[in-house]
């Protein structure tokens, strides 16, 4: 996007005390920082140029105020972090109450939660990794969940014969009290009911999320193994990648990308929360997601439909996710298959930090410039 369609500059209000020393700052105040230079192990710069492509986007079109007082802030209210970052330090409803009386002042609080179910109310501007399609009166707008790009890690592949479907990743925990869960007996209908209902997921607690997203992906894993138009190459764990050793990391992490190599389609399926890193990675790498879809409102692209480059699955209907990818696969030519391989590659770049963020910006200097063309009495 062209940032000079942009009426600059964007300005917002940041309270000064709910900075936090140890966690990164919102894609909003990116530019207030010198960019980073130390490479993630195991990853090199990944997607480290991106971010540092945004400091320098965001100069002069983002002005950052600060204040300690609700009173003298400006219409744009925003925490520094994402939502997210402020439960272990314990400031979690401090950033929810600041939230709450922005909206009351007639203010906008503009909300980032990261990774976490959050339910925006109406007054609040949303920017979120986890979403549903449901008729909230807020306004939430879905943001990519960026990780890692393996463009350069990962080579272009032809179009087999049978559609081959790659996987790698937790569908259990271990434990005693998930063991009990996992033998508890389940009723597909449930399981597939809560995995994709707004309500549950909002509400209930990340224990309890937890064994239903595990199990639905183990029931999606079972109804993609029975499909015979499929060829299928799943590895299961039952650990969580980021809690793990540095050697444990490293080969895990081969594993995922040798499997992304090998094949053409990858399944995406939810976690904890209703998105998933794995779909982004997937993109990154040129491969064909097989999106598990339980509700999930998906970030918005300009050049191009989701359904371009991706298989949509919708969570009810995981008992015929082989006629439907075999169905997608059957359609393509060998130019086609290249074709949906490039274009997954470039929506990927298409929601990369740097490009994807002119989105918010364009939003929020709308929605400024509506609050200030309104009496004093209404805003």
């Amino acid at each position: 996007m062209n940032t000079d369609q942009l009426k600059n500059p964007l300005e917002i209000w940041v309270k000064e005390d709910l900075f936090l020393p140890k966690s990164s700052l919102i894609p909003l105040l990116m530019h207030t920082t010198p960019p980073d230079t130390k490479p993630v192990p195991g990853f090199g710069n990944s997607l480290q140029e991106s971010w540092n492509l945004l400091h320098e986007s965001l100069k002069g079109v983002v002005t950052v105020r600060q204040f300690k007082n609700l009173e003298d802030a400006g219409s744009l209210v925003v925490t520094p972090h994402a939502l997210q970052d402020y439960i272990e330090p314990g400031l979690f409803n401090s950033a929810c109450q600041l939230y709450r009386k922005a909206v009351a002042s007639g203010r906008t609080p503009i909300i980032f939660p990261g990774g976490i179910e959050y339910r925006a109310r109406p007054g609040e501007i949303v920017f979120a990794t986890s979403g549903y399609r449901d008729r909230s009166t807020a306004t939430e707008i879905s943001t990519p969940a960026w990780l890692y790009d393996l463009g350069a890690k990962v080579s272009t592949i032809p179009k087999p014969s049978l559609p081959t479907v790659g996987f790698v990743g937790a569908t259990q925990y271990p434990g005693r009290v998930n063991q009990l869960l996992e033998n508890l007996p389940k009723s597909d209908i449930i399981l597939r009911s809560l995995a994709g209902n707004p309500w549950f997921n909002r509400t209930a607690y990340l224990g309890a999320r937890l064994p239903v997203a595990r199990a639905f992906r183990k029931h999606t894993l079972k109804e993609t193994l029975k499909s015979p138009e499929l060829k299928t190459d799943f590895i299961e764990r039952n650990v969580h990648y980021f809690l793990q050793s540095k050697e444990y990391k490293d080969r895990a992490r081969n594993e995922y990308i040798e499997n992304l190599e090998k094949n053409a389609y990858i399944l995406c399926m939810r976690g904890s929360e209703n998105f998933s890193y794995r779909l982004y990675e997937v993109m990154s790498a040129g491969r064909i997601p097989i999106i598990i879809d339980t509700n999930m409102r998906l970030p918005e692209l300009e050049s191009m439909n989701w359904e371009d480059f991706s298989v949509i699955v919708p969570y009810l209907e995981v008992g015929k996710i082989g006629k439907i990818v075999a169905g997608f696969h059957d359609r393509l030519s060998d130019d086609d298959f290249a074709e949906v391989c490039r274009k997954s590659r470039a929506a990927f770049e298409e929601l990369l930090p740097h490009n994807f963020i002119f989105k918010f910006v364009k939003y929020l200097q709308t929605h400024q410039t509506v609050l200030h063309s309104l009496p004093e009495s209404q805003s």
